[in-house]
């Protein structure tokens, strides 16, 4: 099974509203977001299962980045968890097949740390890929997982 954790890509400071929740992605984090679909792409993986945090951010990153998928999910949960409430969320799954995640530091960066046991630190576009032995989604938990890539999207 192979998880996908991705930060999204670089939003602006203050949204119109106010609301952290409704920042938009400034034109480098477009720009990141498209990077990242093109290596997404390149991996030829089978995503089953693609579950997006419902910020307006992470919305516009998928939008860019994920605009090939059908099956993403928005998930109010998914707006600024910590790794424990990430991990939770995950394991509750209980599917199988592979996982994309994409969300929020700093439980992004913390669960990728907490499952490889490696010191995992995600910018924005940043994102791993955690290979594990299970093939359900309840089973993964702490170093139990291997880091097999990390992506951050170079822009000249």
């Amino acid at each position: 099974m192979l998880l996908f954790l991705i930060r999204h890509a670089s939003a602006q400071n203050i949204s119109k509203t106010g609301k952290d929740f409704d920042r938009h992605l400034t034109k480098e984090g477009v720009m990141q977001a498209l990077k990242l679909g093109e290596y997404i792409c390149s991996l030829n993986v089978t995503m089953k299962h693609v579950y997006v945090s419902s910020s307006q951010r992470t919305r516009e990153t998928a939008k860019y980045a994920l605009h090939s998928m059908s099956n993403i999910k928005y998930e109010n949960s998914l707006y600024l968890p910590d790794s424990n409430e990430l991990l939770k969320f995950i394991n509750d799954l209980e599917i199988n097949g592979n996982l994309l995640i994409l969300g929020h530091n700093e439980g992004i960066s913390s669960l990728a740390s907490y499952l490889t046991n490696q010191n995992v630190g995600l910018n924005t576009a940043n994102g791993v890929i955690i290979e594990f032995d299970c093939n359900n989604s309840n089973e993964i938990s702490r170093d139990t997982g291997r880091l097999i890539d990390f992506f951050s999207p170079i822009l000249f």
